[in-house]
């Protein structure tokens, strides 16, 4: 298995619980982060693989996209700890996407790939 840098946002003690765990693998790079111009240096400073996140202690929408726009490789996921659940999101590139293609993944559901 390959290195990989985790990068942690929010405060709550499922983050806590979750970076403790990971970091027992060792190859995984845990960061954890409180604050998200922190967490949002680290994603440029480091290039993380991963960034979980609270959902209760996310930035606006208008924070996480331009994040994962400028990094397509970026899984982000969100932690829901009052409902127990997890909300994956990932980002993909292409170099050239025509309305065709974009029109056929609408309608298939699948993946853009090169």
């Amino acid at each position: 298995m390959e290195n990989r840098t985790i990068l942690l946002f929010g405060q709550s003690m499922l983050l806590s619980l979750l970076a403790n765990s990971l970091e027992q693998s060792p190859n995984l790079r845990v960061i954890h982060e409180t604050s998200w111009s922190e967490a949002a240096a680290r994603v440029v400073d480091c290039k993380p693989d991963v960034l979980i996140y609270d959902l209760d202690s996310s930035p606006s929408e208008s924070a996480i996209l331009p994040v994962l726009y400028e990094n397509p490789h970026l899984l982000l996921i969100g932690l829901d700890v009052e409902t127990n659940r997890a909300v994956l999101i990932a980002g993909q590139e292409t170099s050239s996407l025509t309305l065709e293609r974009v029109k056929e993944i609408v309608e298939s559901e699948t993946r853009i790939e090169q």
